[in-house]
C-alpha cells in the first residue's frame, strides 16, 4: 500500500537506475513517510494504553495508517471503537492523501507541503516586508502560476467539502457521519466514521445522501476543476 502511495517516476529512480539519494532527496516523500511514521507511533501509543501488547498496537496502526493515507480502503480493525485521538488522526490523513504520481487519493502531500511553504512565505514577508522569497519544492523554484493553481484547488475541495457536509447534515445525518463521509468519498478513501466506519457501510443512508456522494466522488477523482467547470456557462458557449 505505502509503495503504491508512492510516486511511480521516483520508483523508477529507486528500483530501475538504481539511484536510492535520488529518491530519499525528493521533498514529498519524505513528507509522506515522516507524516506515515508520526501517525502510526501516536496511535500506535494510544493503543498501547487501551490494553493492545506491542506487536499488535504497531501492526494495527501502521496497517489502517497506510490503508487511510493511501486511500486504499481495508480495515483488519474497528477503528471507529478506538479512541478520539486515532480516529481524528486517521480522518486527517484522508486530506493529503498519497503522493503526486501515484494511485492514491487526496488533495496529494506536494500540495500540502506546498500551501506549508506559502504560510511560511507569507510570515516572512510579515517580518521582511521588502524580502523577495522563492517558494522550492527541493532544488525546483515553483512558477508562481503554479502556485496560484494549488491555493484555487485547495480552496474549491474546502468548499466543496463544507457544501457537501451541509447538506448532508440538512438531511437528518450526524455530524461525525456527514464529514467523514463527505472526506471518505471525495478523497476515494473507503471507510469513514459514525454510521459509515470501517464494520458498517453507505447502504442506510437516503438516496439523496447517495447522490451528493456519487457528486463528491466524482468531483475529487477528477480534481474539482474539471467537474465544477461543466456547469459554467462559457464551457458550453464553445
Amino acid at each position: 500500500m505505502l509503495l503504491a502511495g508512492i510516486n511511480f517516476a521516483r520508483q523508477h529512480q529507486l528500483w530501475v537506475e538504481r539511484r536510492p539519494g535520488k529518491f530519499f532527496s525528493d521533498v514529498e516523500i519524505r513528507a509522506f513517510l515522516v507524516l506515515t511514521a508520526a501517525a502510526t507511533f501516536v496511535i500506535a501509543l494510544v493503543l498501547l494504553r487501551e490494553g493492545y501488547d506491542l506487536e499488535r498496537a504497531f501492526r494495527a496502526s501502521l496497517f489502517q495508517v497506510a490503508a487511510i493515507a493511501t486511500s486504499t480502503g481495508f480495515a483488519t480493525d474497528d477503528f471507529e471503537a478506538w479512541p478520539p485521538l486515532p480516529q481524528l488522526l486517521l480522518l486527517a490523513l484522508m486530506f493529503p492523501g498519497g503522493c503526486s504520481g501515484s494511485t492514491a487519493g487526496g488533495l496529494k502531500v506536494s500540495r500540502i507541503v506546498l500551501l506549508s511553504q506559502v504560510v511560511r512565505r507569507e510570515f516572512r514577508r510579515m517580518v521582511e516586508r521588502r524580502g523577495v522569497f522563492a517558494i522550492r519544492m527541493g532544488d525546483h523554484v515553483i512558477d508562481e502560476g503554479v502556485i496560484q493553481n494549488v491555493l484555487n484547488l485547495i480552496y474549491f475541495s474546502f468548499l466543496f467539502n463544507m457544501a457537501a457536509c451541509l447538506l448532508l447534515a440538512a438531511m437528518g445525518i450526524d455530524i461525525l457521519t456527514s464529514i467523514s463521509a463527505v472526506a471518505a468519498c471525495m478523497f476515494n478513501i473507503g471507510p469513514g466514521l459514525g454510521s459509515v466506519g470501517p464494520m458498517d457501510n453507505y447502504g442506510h443512508l437516503p438516496a439523496a445522501a447517495k447522490w451528493v456522494l456519487t457528486a463528491c466522488m466524482i468531483a475529487g477523482r477528477l480534481e474539482f476543476f474539471t467537474a465544477i467547470v461543466v456547469f459554467t456557462p462559457s464551457f458550453w458557449r464553445r
